[in-house]
């Protein structure tokens, strides 16, 4: 599926009558394009910020537009970086990412990666977070973990799927699974964590 953060949980099916499912409410904004768009021009100055978790080599995650903020400076203005070119994004350059793995659930989809994130701008031993709505990103310098919840139920709401009042436990503790992955590109379908 290809489907942007934006209009991913528009897409989402399997909600239940009572619950209608996870719908968006943030815009696009004015930096990025009306519709995900692929193939478009590299762009590593770009001010966008759409993102889309669709597979284990086609994703993207925020980061900062500029070296020498930390992410905690950053996060009101961070940008998309992806590993294809796609919606005006930067580019997330060969090399950076050592390992990914990527799982798809009734509820979410997520991406864990390993690499050396500071040629996104990151500093040298920051992490922090960002989170909205139906989703949760999780970034230090060498480690990324983001997750879109795309369905909600009569039990669980995507607001519980995305559970973010724990943020500074970091990645291991909020997503918990599989960390062991360092070196190898993974994919799967998966249970509810």
């Amino acid at each position: 599926m290809s489907v942007p953060l934006a209009l991913l949980a528009l897409a989402a099916g399997g909600a239940s009558a009572q619950s209608p499912g996870v719908i968006a409410t943030g815009t696009m904004g004015t930096t990025n394009p009306p519709q995900a768009t692929m193939g478009t021009a590299v762009n590593q100055t770009s001010m966008a910020r759409l993102i889309s978790l669709n597979s284990v080599d086609d994703w993207c995650i925020f980061a900062p537009p500029d070296a020498g903020v930390t992410i905690g400076e950053s996060e009101a203005f961070e940008v998309a970086w992806c590993t294809q070119a796609r919606n005006n994004a930067r580019v997330i350059p060969d090399g950076v990412v050592t390992g990914a793995s990527f799982i798809k659930t009734d509820f979410y989809v997520e991406l864990k990666a390993y690499g050396d994130f500071t040629k996104l701008n990151l500093q040298d031993q920051d992490f922090g977070d960002q989170s909205f709505e139906e989703w949760m990103s999780f970034i230090s310098y060498n480690q990324v973990c983001f997750r879109i919840c795309t369905n909600a139920n009569d039990t669980w709401s995507a607001g519980v799927m995305c559970e973010h009042k724990l943020d500074e436990m970091g990645c291991n503790f909020v997503m918990p699974g599989n960390y062991d992955f360092n070196g190898t590109f993974e994919s799967c379908d998966g249970e509810v964590a």
